[in-house]
């Protein structure tokens, strides 16, 4: 006989782990890559039931006839996330089945057809409910509200087929309600399919109230608005946590993305070395073309450095978590994968933008530096050292160049332009081009001094090209105003020494011009005043006021070879005499004509020759 327990000893219950599973990003994903996007509801059947049969095999539920086994309806059995994907599955084959039915419908008009159709509407409600029964059990807050959404979206089409529109209109209503508040307390990846969602459900609502004939949508009922409050509640526990995690939330380029661990961190220790040291830098491109070059450089040289470092530091992290994402869309992509991804390439552009912004606003001042040190003006030393021992235009060409490309960087990762920043995308037009036009000016410098003057030349053309492209793009910015105005001026002294140089060279090449230039003297010409010009202040040249023929008149006569004059006249009015007279004469007949000696001919004959045509005979 078993000893009775103690009244002391207490049973503790076991909890169990509460599962989650992202409902809506499944089912569309699914829909999305098997036929759905295609209308192709017969292919996203076949896929649901072959992956029923995937999961079945796996948890070791194969339903057939040779061995009986209890289908799992009671929650209090189900130990596995994946049963509740099993009910998904179920609902989405029977809504993909009474779908591809209803197209039938609509090509045939079969009653045996609609039967059919309204028959598995009702069974995809149905396994809808039921996934909403087994995740009330067994899993979290979250997925209880998404299968309360899911449930009511299956529920309203099954009504609007039945055309029960009031029971529709509520349902949808619902659904619509859920997916707002889950688009407001939801991360980015999901609060698009959330949104999307919304907008899939407006249309809906609006039929629904054409067929009732009114105007206002239904108030939701205690149920929902009871689960509505606990997820607002939740929300509000939520938001008050990251309210006190600073650079817990990025906005960038209209979004707002919430950063993992790893990297706030890293943004908290820029943010904090950004505020310490912020006095120190200056704050727009006028300032930095104020600032004076001769103290305190290496100081601003040092924050920037430190800033630079530390969002190299982001970037790593962003770029590493990107490139596992992309091989993991390579494999299985869904919908909330790919708006991970997109979320972490807009994290990206903001660490991008932040870097080259410093970055651009450094090698500005450097490049300010070494251009007085060449043209020998008072800067801090120190600085341009630890950057470059000996400062050639060598290293403005290598700095230009970098300076164009973090440019290009800063305009791609920027926030989007507004209407209001067309002005700004102006400015940064005629920027870029004023960028190029330096390099391409540091780069006929470098040629110049290689004594290649004539590729300078065209050089020094190309630039004064890109200067008046600079000022068609019509910018308002007076600084590059400005810059474009010093530019043309150093140009232009630049194209006065490079001929000079030339010539130079060519007088020393060409032995030709050498010897012309050795010849010339001051005082070998015979014609022109002896004296200086200081001596010749007072003497004026008179030759002017004689006169001078600019044309002699009448001109001299030269033979011309023209047509006669009186051609055409002599030609209408002169008669040619005849030419009957060399015609030949008829011939007379054998039996009149006397006889004669065959050397004889007749007097009254005209003679003939080799040219008696050309005579007229």
């Amino acid at each position: 006989m078993s000893e009775p327990s103690s009244p002391t000893e207490q049973v503790v219950p076991v909890v169990k782990e509460k599962f989650h599973l992202d409902i809506l990003n499944l089912s569309q994903t699914s829909q999305i890559q098997f036929g759905i996007r295609l209308q192709d509801y017969q292919k996203y059947r076949q896929y649901c039931s072959k992956r029923l049969d995937r999961i079945r095999g796996q948890l070791r539920k194969q339903y057939g006839k040779k061995q009986f086994i209890n289908k799992v309806t009671d929650a209090k059995l189900i130990n596995d996330s994946r049963y509740l994907v099993i009910a998904l599955l179920k609902a989405e084959r029977a809504w993909s089945y009474a779908n591809d039915l209803k197209a039938a419908f609509e090509k045939k008009g079969d009653s045996r057809i609609a039967f059919h159709m309204s028959r598995r509407f009702s069974k995809a409600a149905s396994n809808a409910d039921q996934l909403l029964m087994i995740c009330k059990e067994v899993a979290d807050q979250y997925t209880i509200v998404e299968a309360e959404a899911y449930a009511a979206w299956m529920n309203s089409s099954n009504s609007i087929v039945k055309k029960y529109y009031q029971n529709a209109l509520d349902e949808i209503s619902a659904s619509k309600q859920i997916y707002v508040e889950l688009a407001k307390s939801g991360d980015h990846a999901q609060k698009d399919l959330y949104e999307k969602r919304i907008e899939e459900s407006e249309p809906i609502i609006r039929f629904c109230l054409y067929n009732l004939k009114s105007k206002q949508e239904p108030e939701p009922s205690e149920e929902i608005e009871e689960l509505l409050n606990q997820l607002k509640s939740s929300d509000s526990n939520n938001t008050s946590s990251d309210q006190e995690l600073p650079m817990q939330l990025i906005t960038w380029k209209s979004k707002t993305i919430k950063t993992d661990e790893k990297l706030r961190e890293k943004l908290v220790i820029y943010s904090d070395y950004l505020k310490a040291n912020q006095s120190k830098l200056p704050q727009t491109q006028s300032d930095i073309q104020t600032l004076d070059l001769t103290k305190n450089i290496s100081q601003i040289f040092e924050v920037y450095d430190k800033l630079v470092y530390h969002l190299i530091n982001c970037e790593n992290i962003i770029k590493n978590e990107l490139s596992a994402l992309i091989r993991t869309n390579l494999k299985n992509k869904t919908v909330k994968s790919e708006i991970e991804e997109s979320s972490q390439k807009i994290l990206l552009s903001f660490v991008l933008y932040h870097k080259c912004k410093y970055l651009y606003e450094r090698n500005t001042i450097l490049i300010r530096m070494m251009q007085g040190v060449l043209e020998g003006e008072k800067v801090d030393e120190s600085a341009i050292k630890k950057k470059a021992n000996k400062v050639t235009y060598n290293d403005l060409v290598r700095l230009s160049t970098h300076q164009v490309k973090v440019f290009t960087i800063l305009n791609d990762s920027k926030d989007d332009p507004t209407a209001a920043q067309k002005d700004v995308a102006r400015d940064n037009d005629a920027q870029l081009i004023l960028l190029k036009s330096q390099r391409l000016f540091f780069i006929g410098i470098c040629l110049s001094n290689s004594h290649k003057y004539s590729e300078t030349m065209s050089l020094f053309d190309r630039v004064l090209t890109n200067l008046a492209n600079v000022k068609k793009t019509n910018t308002r910015n007076q600084l590059i105003l400005s810059e474009t105005s010093k530019l043309e001026e150093s140009i232009n002294q630049q194209r006065s020494q490079i001929h000079a140089n030339s010539f130079i060279q060519q007088l020393s090449t060409n032995q030709d011009l050498k010897n012309q230039m050795s010849s010339m003297s001051l005082t070998s010409g015979t014609t022109g005043p002896t004296k200086s010009l200081i001596n010749n202040l007072d003497s004026f040249e008179t030759s002017f006021l004689q006169e001078k023929n600019l044309v002699d008149l009448p001109p001299q006569l030269e033979p011309v070879p023209v047509k006669p004059l009186f051609f055409d006249l002599a030609f209408n009015n002169v008669s040619f005499p005849t030419l009957d007279i060399g015609k030949s004469t008829p011939k007379k007949s054998s039996s009149t004509s006397t006889p004669s000696t065959p050397n004889t001919q007749d007097k009254s004959t005209p003679s003939k020759g080799l040219f008696s045509s050309f005579w007229g005979r």
